[in-house]
């Protein structure tokens, strides 16, 4: 019940702020028309003009291209207007005239040390994106810590054959580690009309425990296959069928690979708004003789066997610096032993605020994202390891605040706060965990 009063709630504030929003953007439409009237009759004052280029830069017009480009006609030596320029080209994919227009801004001497240092920090990403072949990537390295790192009951009860018994550990054991975590990403752009791309995605990450040891963990997963422009069926549609497959260890001993294929959709709605359905198929091989809990018969949440995914992702711009991103998923785990098949549901939501950084050489902006998921898992059948009589449900919440903190154009430092509780009508699977994630980042 707690979830649907959260998604009434969740509801009426969405509803409050969408009108909110309604309203704030009438006001600033009405004032931009009185900005638009005023530059066309007096097309040399500066910061009128400019007054009207952030409101509407804001409102994603593309009308603030023509007042820039009008405002160099009859002073093409403005760097100012240069930059502004520039960043609007980009926004819209036009990356040869915004990369024209920023090197051009750069060698204005109307510029401070901080705006050039914004050009410097963001030309290299939109240069990057005039290539047929583009290659980017990010490092971190940190600390984890964590109030559960086994994942134990909170309770120190199990359920063995419906029994509940205490399973001889104290309970909870916090621990800490260290991490690595590299994300690769390669675009192929075959320079058609279409727009199609070879997109190329990968991951590696690894943990070293502190004290509990046969908890470290390491993965690493690989996504290639093409991105094809279908604009001729729908403008800012596009469809990609891919291939991907992942290893993992726990314990330093291999415990999950997997592989399969599937095929996800993107339509753009101007440039606020972005769905994503998809579906994937997955084949899961899991290694009951090794990880944590492993046993004869395993009772483990994750099974060898397939899973179907379907899903629909959301992007929302709401504010020039303000984005919602979500995702909602179903998914079906046809495992090869009975007890463990399940139905699995996935909501998550992130509203990221992009902020101004506390210093002005700082060329990138920070961003904080507080975020939420739930998941539920609903097994099939009643594991006889674990209780005969009660069919295995869980419930996790997930609730989180996360970091990103550019302090050069490559260097920064990022991190998150989470909490976790799962709840569970089998003792053995009640669990909560709070976690703080901290480390440099690098990104190239």
């Amino acid at each position: 019940m707690r979830q649907y009063k959260i998604s009434v709630v969740a509801l009426i504030v969405g509803l409050v702020a969408a009108s909110a929003q309604a309203e704030t953007v009438q006001g600033a439409r009405s004032e931009l028309d009185r900005l638009a009237a005023h530059v066309r009759t007096h097309p040399t004052d500066y910061e009128q003009t400019y007054a009207y280029i952030r409101l509407a830069t804001e409102l994603h017009d593309e009308a603030a291209i023509g007042a820039l480009e009008r405002l160099l006609m009859y002073n093409p030596s403005l760097g100012r207007a240069r930059k502004e320029l520039g960043f609007l080209y980009a926004r819209i994919g036009a990356y040869q005239s915004a990369a024209f227009n920023l090197r051009a801004a750069l060698k204005s001497a109307d510029l401070d040390a901080a705006q050039k240092a914004q050009i410097e920090a963001q030309l290299p990403d939109i240069e990057r994106q005039t290539r047929a072949s583009r290659f980017s990537g990010s490092l971190q390295i940190g600390v984890r810590t964590q109030s559960n790192a086994a994942y134990l009951p909170s309770s120190g009860l199990y359920d063995v054959g419906g029994v509940q018994t205490f399973g001889g550990v104290t309970g909870r054991q916090s621990d800490a580690n260290t991490f690595e975590q590299a994300q690769i990403a390669h675009d192929y752009d075959f320079q058609n009309q279409r727009g199609d791309v070879l997109e190329t995605r990968g991951l590696a990450y690894a943990t070293q425990q502190f004290a509990l040891s046969q908890y470290n963990v390491a993965l690493f997963s690989l996504s290639v296959g093409p991105r094809f422009g279908l604009s001729e069926i729908a403008p800012g549609l596009s469809v990609r069928p891919h291939v991907s497959g992942s290893a993992s260890l726990v314990g330093n001993l291999n415990y999950l690979n997997t592989g399969g294929a599937g095929v996800g959709f993107r339509q753009m709605i101007g440039d606020r708004l972005s769905l994503e359905p998809g579906f994937e198929w997955s084949r899961l091989w899991v290694n009951s003789g090794s990880g944590p809990g492993s046993s004869a018969q395993t009772v483990a949440t994750i099974a060898s066997g397939d899973v179907f995914t379907g899903s629909l992702g959301v992007s929302l711009r709401i504010f020039d610096h303000v984005r919602l991103e979500g995702r909602g998923a179903y998914s079906r785990a046809a495992a090869y032993v009975a007890a463990q098949a399940s139905d699995q549901f996935d909501l998550q939501a992130m509203l990221r605020f992009e902020v101004d950084p506390p210093l002005f050489e700082m060329p990138r902006r920070w961003t904080f994202a507080p975020y939420a998921r739930f998941r539920q898992i609903a097994f099939d059948i009643a594991n006889p390891a674990l209780d005969p009589s009660h069919m295995r449900r869980d419930d996790a919440w997930t609730y989180g605040l996360a970091l990103d903190a550019p302090i050069t154009a490559q260097l920064g430092v990022s991190g998150h706060l989470e909490f976790l509780r799962n709840d569970s009508n089998i003792s053995s699977f009640k669990m909560h965990n709070v976690s703080l994630t901290f480390g440099p980042t690098a990104k190239f």
